[in-house]
């Protein structure tokens, strides 16, 4: 009975070492097989179609025209002749600075001029009496030079004077501070009693803004490439922009370049450019964000690719392709303008790929990969953008 009971041990042990082998292999064929498993990824075959060719650029918008009044006299504002935001027109009084000292000082100036043209007055009809003597050597010719000279020295006094006056007129006529174009004027806290000070207190700002320039910027190769261009319509494409405000909507006006800026920025590489826009319900108005698009024409057979798959790396930019046995190859590509979602490549692929739009960042060269296909509208659906934030 002993004998068998440890018989029976005997073989537990070995049924336990057994099953616990198989466990274990079990479990490292699982984790061999879990770590070259393949990366789960959703492609989409390259898009091929003619497409507009549209270049796309971040601008803001700039009043044609804008003036800073600075006070150009010191006093208390007596008046003020506008609501902020008003359109005002070319001369109209804005306001009224205190006017009793520079009217005094005209007036003194008046009388100082009046009194030199006095005293030139009497010197000079001295010089002609004298002059009449010197000829029967009545006087002596060091009286009449003494004489002359008053005269002369008289008349540049008239002239001072004249100086003074003028000067005394400008500074009167700049107590009323007039609109030196139309447009609209901003907001101001000034008011009635406020103390402004010559050439420090900003009074107002005045913008005209019909029509309005947007500025916006270009590297060097969109600049030479827009400057041959011809739009869809055969205009040139720096006399059709396109404008798209903030909410999307399209701007009804084109616009055209009128304004080039002297060279390639050293810092940034781009050129900066004004284009100028038509405004005649007030809509645009200064500071205000919008994107300009150029039409460059149509791009027959154009390669289009997502976004979204593109990856950039020390200023390149890459996609990864997935050939037939599902391993990843990544091409370095050049990009073109955007349309929608999508980036025209100007070279870097045949047009026959098929590339990673989602999961770019969990693969590399030679990754194997589990594809899930997609089409062009996924590229807009809810699920694909929360794939594609998650990644």
């Amino acid at each position: 009975m002993l004998k068998q009971i440890k018989g029976n041990t005997k073989k537990g042990i070995a049924l336990a070492l057994v099953l616990s082998s198989m466990f274990a292999f079990a479990g490292c064929g699982s984790k061999q097989h879990q770590g070259s498993g393949e990366v789960v990824v959703k492609t989409m075959n390259v898009i091929r179609r003619d497409t507009p060719n549209v270049f796309e650029f971040t601008g803001f918008v700039e009043a044609d025209k804008e003036a800073k009044l600075v006070s150009q006299v010191s006093g208390q504002i007596m008046a003020r002749h506008f609501k902020g935001g008003d359109t005002v027109q070319e001369g109209q009084s804005l306001f009224t600075i205190d006017q009793r000292t520079y009217q005094a000082n005209l007036l003194n100036a008046k009388a100082g001029l009046a009194n030199a043209r006095a005293e030139y007055h009497r010197l000079n009809k001295d010089a002609e009496r004298y002059s009449m003597l010197l000829e029967k050597n009545a006087v002596s010719r060091q009286m009449y030079d003494q004489i002359i000279a008053q005269r002369d020295q008289a008349a540049a006094s008239v002239s001072a004077n004249e100086a003074m006056v003028i000067n005394a007129e400008v500074a009167m006529g700049e107590t009323e501070v007039r609109a030196p174009f139309t447009g609209r004027i901003d907001t101001t806290d000034l008011s009635v009693g406020n103390y402004v000070v010559q050439g420090q207190t900003l009074l107002a700002t005045i913008s005209n803004t019909d029509p309005v320039r947007v500025k916006f910027s270009m590297s060097e190769n969109e600049y030479l490439n827009l400057s041959k261009a011809k739009s869809t319509g055969g205009s040139a494409a720096f006399d059709n922009l396109s404008l798209i405000l903030s909410d999307g909507s399209v701007y009804p006006t084109k616009g055209v370049v009128d304004q080039f800026d002297r060279g390639v920025s050293e810092g940034t590489g781009t050129i900066t450019l004004k284009a100028r826009f038509n405004n005649p319900d007030r809509l645009l108005l200064p500071g205000m964000f919008a994107r300009v698009n150029a039409d460059s024409g149509i791009t027959k057979d154009a390669i289009l690719i997502p976004q979204r798959a593109v990856k950039e790396m020390l200023y390149k930019t890459f996609v990864y392709t997935v050939d037939g046995e599902n391993k990843v190859d990544m091409k370095e590509v050049k990009l073109g303008a955007r349309v929608g979602r999508l980036w025209l490549v100007e070279s870097g692929l045949e047009g026959n790929e098929t590339i990673v739009v989602e999961g770019v960042q969990k693969v590399n060269k030679g990754t194997a990969v589990k594809p899930t296909t997609i089409t062009e509208a996924d590229l807009s659906t809810d699920r694909t953008a929360a794939d594609e934030k998650a990644n």
